[in-house]
């Protein structure tokens, strides 16, 4: 799991440090910056998942730094903590009306700490491991469904073989006590038969047999009859003990049917969220892509006779890379040059030249662009973008592909319509300046 990062921004040294140990110890990375300019450089070409801002610094203070971040449409999605000891609700609502989320003391305590990045996101509550746990296997099972990793067996599975080994064991003790007891009250019935039977023909042997002749057969007869009737009545208790077993163990695996069941309800809702929660991420990702695509596309015009791909785009499609490669987009950087079609005049050497703004729109000698007929990148890059092809590990190796499409005059899409019923060469040219451009489109891996 990546580091969760935190920028502090504070002209205290003593402040940035103690606020940075508190951080790490919740395993955030955390980079410090001593003002406001500092720390707006720095999320220039840096990505962080939190900002906690002091509010009076030299230069520009908190107010104006948060100001300056949610205004910039690349950093407006950063949530930033005021991180100051001024008081008061005047305060409070003027930080948060400019976009802070909310106030912290400069010496917070550690559970408003955690409290505030468990409300972000940034933290794990490590006292519910059961429940965290269970979001994380259900996690696992929303995300490794791409890579066709079957799922867990879910939490009810286990309660249910578990409550059954343990109504088997207390089944098969029960029984075996049972039958141990049954078979010493038998064994001590017949004992007493035995001892019964000896008894009377010792009394048989000292006294004439005429006398016990009628006597002795009887006897053994009930005697043999109440040890059945015994045995009997053993079988029977033996059986309702049994079925009365049997009942409990029918009630308690309804229950953990049940059980079961709303775990699989829990587990299938986690999923439900979960595969929202992506989705809202992916969408706000893809928002993200949009909004940087149409701010790198409007400084995108160029000059009747600039090369397209020269350093001020070089640096433009740095930079780009760069801030992509942080938040870690995986996909390519698509960059078209399109060719204006421009009302030009011939001079006296004969050279085609960009027609006076003045001069009527049918004193073009040719509508037009020096490079109609050109898709070569090497007639519209510079020496230095050449080079920056070739070296930099932005471009090379980074995961995003970067494609340059060389537009000729027939494949050339227009941005702007060309006037119908043009008067000057002037109007008309403004038009072209607008279609002779350098455009930007974004495409990530999930989309293609």
């Amino acid at each position: 799991m990546a580091l969760k990062r935190a920028l502090v921004v504070d002209d205290s040294k003593l402040a940035r440090v103690a606020l940075k140990k508190q951080l790490e110890e919740y395993d955030l990375s955390v980079a410090l910056a001593d003002s406001g300019e500092e720390a707006l450089e720095y999320l220039k070409y840096h990505m962080v998942d939190v900002v906690f801002m002091d509010h009076i610094m030299p230069g520009i203070d908190g107010l104006e730094a948060v100001a300056a971040i949610k205004s910039n449409p690349l950093t407006a999605t950063i949530p930033v903590m005021m991180y100051t000891s001024k008081e008061g609700e005047v305060y409070v609502s003027q930080a948060r009306a400019l976009g802070a989320l909310d106030v912290l003391p400069k010496q917070v305590e550690p559970g408003v700490l955690f409290g505030m990045l468990l409300k972000l996101g940034l933290v794990r509550d490590r006292r519910a491991p059961t429940r965290d746990a269970a979001i994380e296997q259900s996690a696992d099972t929303s995300y490794e469904a791409v890579g066709g990793e079957p799922p867990q067996e879910p939490v009810g599975m286990t309660i249910s073989a578990l409550l059954t080994r343990i109504l088997e064991d207390q089944h098969s003790a029960l029984r075996s006590d049972i039958l141990g007891s049954h078979r010493n009250f038998a064994k001590q019935v017949a004992n007493e038969v035995y001892e019964r039977q000896n008894a009377d023909r010792m009394s048989m042997l000292e006294e004439p047999p005429e006398r016990y002749a009628g006597v002795a057969w009887p006897v053994l007869t009930v005697t043999f009859a109440l040890a059945l009737i015994v045995l009997g009545a053993m079988f029977l208790q033996v059986r309702a003990e049994r079925d009365a077993v049997r009942q409990n163990l029918d009630s308690l695996m309804t229950v953990v049917e049940s059980e079961r069941s709303s775990s699989s309800a829990l587990n299938e809702e986690l999923v439900n969220d979960i595969g929202q929660e992506r989705a809202r991420s992916e969408s706000a990702f893809r928002e993200l892509l949009g909004v940087l695509t149409w701010t790198m596309n409007q400084s995108g015009a160029v000059y009747y006779d600039e090369r397209p791909l020269n350093e001020v785009r070089t640096e433009q499609i740095r930079s780009l890379l760069l801030q992509l490669s942080n938040a870690g987009f995986q996909g390519t950087v698509r960059v078209e040059s399109h060719l204006g079609e421009f009302c030009l005049t011939i001079d006296s050497a004969g050279i085609y030249q960009l027609a006076e703004p003045e001069l009527p729109f049918t004193s073009c000698a040719y509508i037009g662009h020096p490079l109609d007929d050109s898709s070569l990148l090497s007639d519209r890059q510079t020496p230095s973008f050449e080079a920056f092809l070739a070296e930099s590990p932005l471009v090379n190796g980074s995961g995003i592909d970067l494609d340059l499409i060389m537009r000729s005059r027939l494949d050339s899409v227009p941005r702007v319509p060309y006037p119908a019923e043009p008067e000057s060469a002037g109007e008309w040219n403004q038009v072209a300046a607008l279609n002779n451009r350098v455009e930007y489109s974004l495409l990530s891996d999930d989309s293609r």
